[in-house]
């Protein structure tokens, strides 16, 4: 079977799409999609190495759909699911991968398998911030940055659902799809800066990497909260001396929200499609910014 690792550290370059061995395991799926992640580049470039180890080869992606094709008592040969596989040693960039029960949940029949690809690492941080880091409360006024991306078209719904108020700061490309999906205010960051806005919130949810703590605090209510999606080391130590306000989301995946996830029929944007043999590209462009949403690898 085909499947994308590399052997050392460094660029796009260290990517090869190989032969490699069928997997073995209790439950095989035959890959149908796979969408990308910051993640993945952080893997590949070595950003991750104490978490990621440094055996090589290793392999690419982490959320994918797909069939079964051998399956187990709760999945059987034929069903269409999707899933995570290791977050730190992801290995879903292949024909064919090896899952356990824990990894996979059924794909609902009304969504394709690139949105149902492009559904689990994003939709699960975003419900994780609601419901590990910030409780929701009719007219709260909460301000997403970086709301163009995956988690954050999956936040602006659910922050929505849950009544609060939202401003979303995009670029040009995001405004549209942002204001679709229901948010109040759409702010192109391009064009103007919301720390001259004026206004105050509840909650600043930075998905950029672009907005600090120490920028965000101007932008707070008295007991506002902030809450970072990519922590490194200074973030986590910055957080201690917050005094509960600077909050850091650390993505557990688990078939409980996996289920909740589906359940919930949310909107899921796809900024563009790639075909296996296209992936570098796929990573190229994303990597650069400006597609809405997420990317997905067709297999």
């Amino acid at each position: 079977m085909k499947k994308v690792t590399f052997n050392r550290f460094g660029g796009i370059e260290v990517l090869q799409l190989v032969d490699a061995p069928m997997p073995t395991g209790d439950i095989i799926v035959q890959v149908k999609a796979v969408s990308i992640n910051p993640l993945d580049w952080k893997l590949w470039q070595g950003e991750m190495k104490m978490m990621s180890g440094r055996t090589f080869p290793k392999s690419v992606g982490i959320d994918f759909s797909g069939i079964v094709v051998q399956g187990n008592g709760r999945f059987k040969p034929g069903d269409e699911v999707l899933g995570i596989s290791s977050i730190f040693k992801g290995s879903s960039l292949a024909e064919y991968l090896a899952v356990k029960d824990v990894d996979i949940v059924h794909k609902p029949a009304a969504i394709t398998f690139a949105e149902a690809a492009a559904m689990p690492v994003v939709g699960l941080a975003a419900l994780q911030i609601f419901d590990k880091l910030l409780t929701i409360k009719p007219g709260m006024q909460i301000l997403i940055n970086g709301a163009g991306g995956g988690i954050g078209l999956f936040a602006i719904q659910l922050a929505k659902k849950a009544g609060a108020v939202v401003t979303a700061v995009v670029g040009p490309a995001a405004m549209e799809v942002a204001a679709r999906l229901g948010s109040d205010k759409v702010i192109n960051y391009r064009d103007e800066r919301i720390l001259n806005g004026g206004q105050i919130f509840d909650a600043v949810i930075d998905l950029s990497g672009k907005m600090d703590y120490r920028h965000a605090k101007p932008l707070l209510k008295r007991k506002g909260i902030y809450i970072n999606t990519s922590p490194g080391l200074i973030e986590m130590i910055a957080s201690l001396f917050s005094g509960g306000r600077y909050k850091l989301l650390f993505l557990k995946p688990s078939t409980e929200y996996l289920e909740k996830l589906v359940k919930l029929n949310l909107e899921t944007i796809i900024g563009g499609r790639y075909s296996f043999e296209n992936f570098r590209q796929a990573f190229e462009e994303v990597k650069k910014g400006g597609v809405v949403g997420k990317a997905v690898i067709l297999l």
